[in-house]
C-alpha cells in the first residue's frame, strides 16, 4: 500500500475515536495536517467539521457527531472501493461501503438517541451524495466531507420515517430505475446518482404517486427527445450525447419539485401539492415544446419581438411547440388527478402553471440567457419555480372562491 493510501486509511480509522474522544479528535487531525502535506486538505476539512460542532453548540444548534462519522467514511474509506472500476460500478461500491461501515459507526456514536430508520436514511443520503460529489468534484478532499455532512445535516431534523426495510426497498427501487435509464442511454452515471437521491426523498416525503408523476416527466422527455432526432441533428439543434441527460439537467428540472415534496412532507399543506404538479407540468411542457417544436415546418418567432428567427435560438417559439407544451401540461395534471394526488381543480393549476412556466422559460431564454446571465439549466430552474408559484397561486384563489 502506498504511503498516501496508508495515511488516508489512518484518517478514516480515526472515526473509531469519535465515540470516545468526540470533537477532540480534531486535535489529532490538525497535527497530522502539519506532518503530511498530501492529506492536509482532508485532515483540515474533517477537523473543521468537528470544531464546527462545538461552535454551533454555543448557540444551541446541534450538528450531531454521528453525521460527521459518516462523512469520515465517505471521504476516506469508501473511495478505496471506487478505484479500478468505471464511474457507475465504482459509485455502487462506494455507496455499499459507506452504508455498511457508516451505519454501525453512527449507531454506536448516537448511543441509541436516534432510531435505526433515521440513521439508515442519513447514511444512505451520505453515501449517495458522497458518490455523486466524488464523481463530479475536483477538490474531493474538501467537497466530499463538507458536502456529505451538509446534506445529511439538512435532513437530520425530526420527522416520521417508514420502517427500516421499506427505506432499503425504496433506495433499491430508485437505483434500479436509475440504472435502467443508464442502460437505455437516457442518463449518465452522475445522473443515475442524482435521480436516486431525488427518488428517495420524494417517495419518503411525498409518496409513490408524487414520484410516479415526476417519472412520467422523465419518460415523456426521453421519448420525445428521440422524436424527429435526425431532423434536429441535421439542423444542429439536437440534444448533445444522443439525448443522454446529465446531472445538471436532472437537478435543474427536479429541484423545485423536490422542494415542494419535502415541504409537503414537513408541513402537510395542500398548496404544495398544486405547486408540485405545476412545477412538474412546467418541466414536461418545456421539454415537449423544445423537442417537438424544433421539428415544426414553420420557423419560430422570438417571444419578445415576434420576429422570425432560426430554429434552436433561445426564446424562439412555434405554434407546434406551444401546442406540445399545453399537451404535456394537461397530461401531468390528468395523471395527478388519476393517481388521487389532487381534485379536478388541479387540471387548471397544472395546465396553467405548466403552460405559463414554459413560456416564462422562453422569456428568460430570450433575455437573461441570451445575455449570458443564465445557462439553460438556470433557466429551467427558474421556470419550474415560476410554474410552482402559479400553481400555488391558483390553489389559493380556488380556496377563496
Amino acid at each position: 500500500m502506498r504511503r498516501d493510501d496508508s495515511i488516508r486509511l489512518a484518517i478514516g480509522l480515526m472515526a473509531l475515536l469519535l465515540p470516545y474522544a468526540g470533537s477532540f479528535t480534531a486535535i489529532i487531525l490538525l497535527v497530522l495536517s502539519f506532518l503530511d502535506r498530501s492529506s492536509r486538505m482532508l485532515s483540515v476539512s474533517l477537523a473543521s467539521l468537528l470544531i464546527l460542532t462545538q461552535i454551533l453548540a454555543i448557540i444551541h444548534i446541534d450538528l450531531p457527531i454521528y453525521i460527521i462519522a459518516v462523512s469520515f467514511v465517505a471521504s476516506t474509506l469508501a473511495p478505496f472501493a471506487y478505484r479500478k472500476f468505471n464511474a457507475l460500478a465504482g459509485s455502487m461500491l462506494y455507496i455499499i461501503v459507506t452504508v455498511l461501515l457508516g451505519y454501525p459507526l453512527a449507531t454506536l456514536i448516537s448511543f441509541g438517541s436516534q432510531p435505526p430508520e433515521r440513521i439508515l436514511f442519513i447514511c444512505l443520503l451520505g453515501a449517495l451524495s458522497g458518490a455523486f460529489l466524488y464523481n463530479v468534484s475536483k477538490e474531493r478532499d474538501f467537497i466530499v466531507p463538507f458536502g456529505t455532512c451538509m446534506v445529511m445535516w439538512l435532513f437530520s431534523f425530526d420527522y416520521p420515517l417508514p420502517p427500516l426495510g421499506r427505506i432499503v426497498m425504496i433506495s433499491i427501487f430508485g437505483l434500479i430505475l436509475g440504472l435502467g435509464a443508464y442502460w437505455a442511454k437516457a442518463a449518465d452515471s452522475d445522473a443515475v446518482l442524482s435521480e436516486t437521491i431525488i427518488s428517495l426523498l420524494i417517495i419518503l416525503f411525498g409518496g409513490l404517486s408524487w414520484f410516479f408523476l415526476l417519472l412520467a416527466f422523465y419518460l415523456l422527455g426521453g421519448v420525445f427527445t428521440n422524436y424527429g432526432y435526425k431532423v434536429k441533428h441535421s439542423l444542429g439543434i439536437a440534444q448533445s450525447q444522443g439525448g443522454v441527460r446529465g446531472y445538471k439537467n436532472v437537478y435543474s428540472n427536479s429541484l423545485i419539485p423536490l422542494a415542494m415534496a419535502v415541504c409537503y412532507g414537513v408541513y402537510g399543506n395542500s398548496i404544495f401539492i398544486y405547486a408540485y404538479i405545476a412545477s412538474v407540468a412546467t418541466a414536461t411542457g418545456d421539454t415537449l415544446a423544445s423537442e417537438i417544436g424544433e421539428t415544426s415546418i414553420s420557423k419560430p418567432i422570438m417571444i419578445t419581438s415576434l420576429k422570425v428567427v432560426e430554429p434552436g435560438i433561445d426564446g424562439g417559439v412555434t405554434l407546434l411547440g406551444e401546442a406540445a407544451s399545453l399537451f404535456g401540461s394537461i397530461i401531468i395534471a390528468l395523471l395527478a388527478i388519476g393517481m388521487g394526488m389532487a381534485q379536478y381543480s388541479a387540471i387548471l393549476a397544472g395546465t396553467a402553471g405548466g403552460f405559463l412556466g414554459t413560456n416564462f422559460d422562453s422569456l428568460l431564454g430570450a433575455t437573461l440567457q441570451k445575455r449570458g446571465m443564465l445557462t439553460n439549466n438556470g433557466v429551467n430552474l427558474f421556470a419550474t419555480l415560476f410554474g410552482a408559484i402559479v400553481g400555488a397561486g391558483l390553489w389559493w384563489i380556488i380556496q377563496i372562491i
